[in-house]
């Protein structure tokens, strides 16, 4: 009995042995993803992964590959990317078959090397739903290099991964390089900073649609909350012509009614606007921030396309006001609260 012990426990030994010298680090997996090709997502992932065991090793390997292999789409190169990445009619047919259109993106994406952001964060996700690997997309502000727009708003999309039993942020689209001051060309160059980045660290320059996915329980305000309030994903698609308040920052205190108002241009065409709010979330697996009220404004009698709505500030523990439009959230106020009572309402 005891020989038969002692052979277990050595048979154990040997096997956490040669695991531990499976363990490969970052600089040998960034080395080996240069080799492989180009492939379709499930075949790519298969090559991707293959050799690995742990989840971290898998998904530097999709990260780095990605980053090594594609580049950024910039004006001057996106009349000759569009055309030779045309679908024919079979892979058109056959895309009807995929039950991803992340899938469909990343698709295009392997056939011209090339992409903005939305397709590095799509064939991000493919190539880990492939491999096993828990990932999401998320919308959201992002400011740098890459985007040079003034308005506070959705402008960008980057991933989050559930790996070591927590969500964490990444951004495969900035880890690959940079434009130039003009934007007219990509320089290629890896960028460490944005593999598995704390959320302290990643909310410097990535503000989430979903105040969720800041991974924060009490996110970082960004400075462009003093120029507006941030215009969701949703904003965009809607007639909203103008906004009270115009500052993105409401002080009040408890006590006070809050106004805000919005006009639209043609109140009946956003109506026949179909919802595109995501509001399936896992919130066994991530924070969720309770400080939030949800506010739809509601068409005044006189005019239809002017809309009014009103929060009563009854304490301190909402900070974040998100208005509702056709179900669909399209703008987030930051509400504060002042010390001292004052006997105005925010305007």
């Amino acid at each position: 009995m005891l020989n038969r012990h002692f052979v277990i426990l050595l048979l154990l030994s040997t096997h956490l042995a040669v695991a531990q010298q499976k363990q490969v680090s970052f600089s040998e997996i960034d080395y080996r993803v240069r080799t492989i090709e180009p492939a379709p997502p499930a075949r790519l992932a298969y090559e991707l992964t293959k050799d690995y065991t742990t989840d971290k090793e898998k998904l530097r390997a999709i990260f780095s590959w990605i980053a090594e292999h594609i580049t950024y789409r910039i004006k001057s190169n996106y009349r000759n990317i569009q055309g030779s990445s045309r679908l024919n009619q079979t892979d058109v047919a056959d895309s009807f078959k995929w039950l991803s259109g992340n899938d469909f993106v990343a698709e295009n994406v392997l056939q011209s090397r090339s992409a903005v952001c939305d397709g590095y964060a799509r064939l991000f996700k493919s190539l880990c739903d492939y491999a096993g690997l828990r990932c999401a997309l998320i919308n959201g502000y992002a400011k740098g290099d890459f985007i040079r727009q003034a308005k506070f708003r959705c402008n960008h999309t980057w991933n989050a991964v559930y790996i070591d039993s927590t969500w964490r942020l990444l951004d495969v689209t900035w880890a690959s390089g940079y434009t130039n001051y003009s934007g007219d060309e990509f320089i290629k160059r890896y960028d460490d900073t944005y593999f598995l980045s704390s959320p302290e660290d990643f909310i410097r320059d990535h503000f989430p649609d979903d105040l969720r996915w800041t991974l924060m329980e009490k996110p970082t305000l960004p400075h462009e909350f003093t120029d507006g309030p941030y215009r969701n994903r949703s904003f965009n698609k809607y007639k909203i012509t103008s906004y009270l308040p115009a500052t993105g920052i409401i002080e009040a205190s408890v006590g006070d009614t809050v106004d805000i108002t919005l006009e639209t241009g043609d109140a009946q065409a956003d109506s026949k606007m179909a919802i595109d709010t995501l509001t399936a979330f896992d919130s066994n697996m991530q924070k969720i921030i309770s400080s939030v009220a949800f506010l739809e404004p509601l068409a005044t009698e006189n005019n239809k396309q002017k809309l009014h709505c009103t929060f009563v500030v009854e304490d301190n523990n909402i900070a974040w006001l998100h208005i509702i439009y056709n179900h669909d959230a399209i703008l987030r106020y930051r509400l504060k609260i002042k010390k001292e009572k004052s006997s105005l309402a925010a305007k």
